[in-house]
């Protein structure tokens, strides 16, 4: 039976990976050792077939979808536009970390070889940094989380130097060694060396927060707005398009605790700009700020982790948990960056809830595949207290308007989620969407995943082509399981959806927040779309209002004064098998 809060995660035996997919997904980790199969979502085998009693899946239903939780309605009163000037012992004397201004880890006297401490360097080119931390005596190195309120300690310059040192011995790969301990980093750690990996003691999915057996890295940014965050690689000045290469940075079995963060302009807790072959991996990050506040007072533009401006390579085993923006957000775009294939496997994303645009998966780029993660309760949480309305997606798939005149817009293409759990969401579990007339996500697929209990729909396609779904479930949402609209303010000649195939769709007893009415798993209102058999059913007439199985009908598109009206044409169902709802049909146009 499959769990309505948690799916049991006992390892699959063999991922069923596509022929198309690269032969490095399916590598074991980066210095791998021992099972990594606790991380992540691994359903059972038997859920992997179609089952001929769909409603003994979920029994006794008696879940509502994600709509709310303790914090909903709750209102920032003091909530700021941008964050505060930097002030303190940690700060440029101008009180502004921007523009040309040099931060005081860059001041190391070493070059090199020159910052390398007697002792500090073993075996194979490991540096430890705990000799180079300048902690004054009444904070030595422990987990004690009272470190986070002192007013003495900064271990970023101390890291630096450890990095330079460890960028200077000679050898392939080199590894900066944090020992179990707390770390408090008042601006980012920047390891802009290639062939590098920065990691602490081994971690497992169920670690503590604050674990004293573990390296945490607590980020108190002198300028949340410029610089927050743990860690940052990005070797130019931001918003140029000439950034060098990094290669084979490894990032691994770390803590990291979010304080603070940007307002304005968006930043993240783990950035990499154009990193190539580079590796998050056994990673835990949490937004903790120094005193407890509602989620409608976090920093609004504080993402998790950031692939961004042509990085590639692995996001393994990790969990985000609380972050305010999107957990992973990755945001290369093609056609000006390099899109190299990124990696997103066994990561669990949860209570990414602040006050804007909250989303657990946020894809802009091309060449992804995700799989085996589990993202659920993602819910916005308006600043001023109001009632947030079907947002905060499990996975975000869709174009980006242009961010400068000579930048062409970001559209995702080529993008495959397998074996993935996307469950009480505020929003809908998968959104694939476009903001810009000429373009939408393009080869979008969809493999063996799981939409249960989000807020809105299970699958909501409102922009996409080349779309596929094979052996999808949505059961428990708020309105229907899946559904394709093609309905828009754009111009009504903008790109919509068209060619989208779902094969075995298992959609039921859906629409659990229709108080009225009849409604379908499915509903289309867009054109090109074919579904080949697949099970629906309402599976009890107090559970939901999923009363029919697939509706198409007209829609208007187009800006008020302009609009259009289409009718949905070269749609093909068969195949299908109802229990408890009505055959596939097609509805009279409302608008004639």
């Amino acid at each position: 039976m499959l769990s309505t809060q948690r799916p049991g995660r006992a390892w699959l035996g063999a991922l069923l990976a596509l022929a198309a997919t690269p032969a490095w997904a399916s590598l074991p980790p980066v210095g791998f050792v021992g099972s990594w199969s606790a991380w992540g979502y691994h359903p059972r085998a038997g859920e992997a077939t179609l089952q001929a009693d769909v409603c003994s899946l979920d029994a006794p239903y008696d879940e509502p979808p994600f709509t709310a939780d303790e914090d909903t309605g709750k209102s920032c009163p003091d909530h700021a536009a941008e964050s505060p000037r930097c002030t303190g012992p940690f700060c440029p004397e101008d009180g502004v970390c921007a523009g040309t201004v040099v931060l005081h880890e860059d001041l190391n006297a070493c070059q090199r070889e020159g910052c390398c401490l007697p002792g500090s360097v073993r075996v194979g080119g490991v540096v430890n940094v705990a000799p180079y931390l300048q902690r004054p005596a009444a904070w030595p190195l422990s987990a004690d989380a009272a470190v986070d309120h002192s007013a003495s300690v900064d271990d970023s310059p101390g890291i630096a130097r450890a990095i330079e040192c460890a960028a200077s011995l000679p050898g392939y790969r080199r590894t900066v060694s944090f020992p179990a301990g707390r770390y408090v980093l008042r601006t980012p750690l920047r390891p802009e060396h290639d062939a590098m990996t920065l990691e602490g003691p081994e971690l497992s999915p169920d670690t503590r927060p604050g674990d004293p057996e573990t390296a945490t890295l607590v980020a108190i940014p002198c300028n949340p707005e410029q610089l927050p965050g743990a860690i940052q690689v990005h070797k130019a000045a931001w918003g140029t398009r000439a950034v060098d290469e990094v290669r084979g940075l490894w990032i691994r079995n770390l803590q990291v605790e979010l304080t603070d963060g940007p307002r304005k302009k968006a930043n993240s807790g783990i950035r990499l700009n154009n990193c190539s072959d580079c590796a998050v991996e056994n990673v835990i990050m949490r937004y903790t700020p120094l005193s407890p506040r509602p989620p409608s007072c976090k920093p609004a533009n504080l993402d998790g982790i950031t692939f961004g401006m042509g990085s590639g390579g692995v996001i393994r085993n990790v969990i985000v948990d609380g972050v305010p923006k999107g957990g992973i957000y990755l945001s290369s775009i093609a056609g000006y960056h390099d899109t190299p294939p990124i990696l997103v496997e066994n990561c669990e994303i949860r209570n990414i809830d602040g006050p804007i645009t909250a989303a657990g998966i946020k894809i802009i780029t091309a060449n992804v595949i995700v799989r085996n993660c589990e993202v659920h309760h993602n819910l916005v949480h308006p600043a001023d207290g109001s009632t947030p309305i079907r947002n905060g997606h499990g996975l975000w798939i869709a174009t980006q308007v242009r961010i400068a005149p000579d930048v062409p817009s970001a559209v995702p293409a080529n993008v495959l989620v397998q074996d993935s759990y996307f469950h009480h969401n505020g929003g809908a579990g998968v959104v694939l969407a476009s903001v810009i007339e000429g373009g939408r996500p393009t080869g979008i697929r969809l493999e063996r995943v799981r939409t249960a209990y989000n807020g809105d729909h299970g699958v909501h396609i409102q922009a996409g082509t080349g779309v596929q779904l094979r052996d999808l479930w949505s059961w428990g949402n708020g309105f229907y399981g899946v559904y394709m609209s093609s309905r828009t303010s754009l111009p009504a000649s903008s790109s919509r959806v068209g060619s989208v195939i779902l094969e075995r769709p298992v959609v039921f007893s859906n629409s659990l927040r229709a108080t009225s009415g009849s409604h379908p798993g499915i509903k289309i209102d867009a054109s090109n779309v074919t579904i080949h058999g697949g099970e629906f059913a309402r599976c009890g007439a107090s559970r939901g209002r999923q009363s029919s199985s697939i509706q198409q009908q007209c829609w208007l598109s187009g800006p008020t004064g302009g609009q259009v009206l289409f009718h949905p044409e070269d749609n093909v169902i068969r195949g299908v098998g109802a229990r408890g709802t009505s055959a596939p049909e097609v509805l009279a146009c409302p608008h004639e």
